[in-house]
């Protein structure tokens, strides 16, 4: 049976803060509402229009499953963090394999940061035979373990709905879920803005009513709008779930042993984040304080010079002088 973990009334969690995070503190009326256990061996189906999750007593109404599939993404997974940060909710990463070994740096970023690691597939994105799904599980959940050095969740995300039996019992040998999106973002669809995006996300959202939203950390979108997008959930009252494992997913040791980390590389340039740069360009315009001109004193009026005593005149005339004003 599946293993609910609740935060009790009146009780908190305090978790330390990171370096360019905000001190967050959880209690029953937090944004970050609950986080569940789910044990994959009991099922292993979730998400996809409501079907699965109907069925269990997974999410209660207006909770919500962030997650984030195809990453991580050099650059772009490290604002999707921060922004995460800012909320203190957390989400689900489902990796895709290649680019886990390929961004290892991000994958222990997201690790570190306290979000569940699970992994998409490992290069495909349809793997039809079940020989090839099998690989691509695998390689895909080893990939992400070996990237990140932490234990991995053994959820994964394929785009497939229709699977072969062979592969069904496979998931079950394995003791792997997966995870279907109830409500899709749609973050790579083109012609829309930040705000356009957001606010179809939001309809969305309260159409679905519940479920596990789908957001990819490669999308520029996503970076964008996310920000506005955790806003507007917020105070319509939705509320964020993390999932996490009753048991983290073994990796077959021949198939670990066939994948080998890069050599660390620079990191590319990328745009920023629309709202940093509007912060940036709001501080070019700032006016600026005028430039205060330093007052001008006048130089001291020269003082009339002692006339020497006689006995002075004498001793400077001699070389002794230490003593002459006794």
């Amino acid at each position: 049976m599946m293993r609910i973990l609740l935060f009790a009334v009146g009780a908190f969690v305090l978790i330390p803060a990171l370096a360019e995070a905000k001190e967050c503190v959880y209690t029953e009326k937090s944004f970050l509402a609950r986080v569940v256990a789910v044990d994959s061996q009991k099922r292993h189906a979730y998400g996809g229009a409501g079907e699965a999750t109907s069925e269990t007593p997974l999410l209660r109404e207006k909770e919500i499953v962030l997650s984030f599939e195809q990453g991580p993404h050099s650059a772009y997974t490290k604002y999707i963090l921060d922004i995460l940060d800012k909320h203190c909710v957390k989400a689900t990463f489902f990796l895709k394999g290649s680019a886990a070994l390929a961004n290892s740096v991000a994958v222990r970023d997201v690790a570190r940061r306290g979000h569940t690691l699970a992994a998409g597939v490992w290069s495909k994105a349809d793997a039809g035979k079940p020989e090839d799904a099998r690989n691509e599980l695998e390689s895909a959940l080893a990939a992400v373990a070996k990237a990140s050095k932490e234990p991995v969740a053994p959820f994964l995300r394929i785009s497939q709905r229709a699977l072969a039996p062979e592969f069904q019992a496979y998931l079950e040998e394995r003791g792997v879920s997966l995870w279907y999106a109830d409500i899709e973002s749609g973050d790579g669809d083109q012609g829309l803005t930040p705000t356009a995006f957001a606010n179809r996300t939001l309809a969305r959202l309260k159409e679905a009513g519940k479920g596990v939203l789908a957001l990819r950390d490669t999308s520029k979108m996503t970076v964008d709008a996310l920000d506005s997008i955790l806003i507007n959930m917020e105070i319509e009252g939705f509320k964020i779930v993390q999932i996490v494992p009753t048991a983290n997913f073994e990796p077959k040791a021949e198939v670990s042993e066939k994948l080998s980390l890069p050599a660390a590389a620079a990191p590319p340039r990328v745009a920023r984040p629309a709202a940093d740069q509007r912060a940036e360009q709001q501080r070019r315009d700032a006016p600026r304080p005028l430039a205060r001109e330093t007052p001008r004193v006048a130089a001291p009026a020269a003082q009339p010079q002692r006339r020497l005593s006689e006995r002075e005149n004498a001793a400077r005339q001699t070389g002794i002088g230490d003593d002459i004003r006794q």
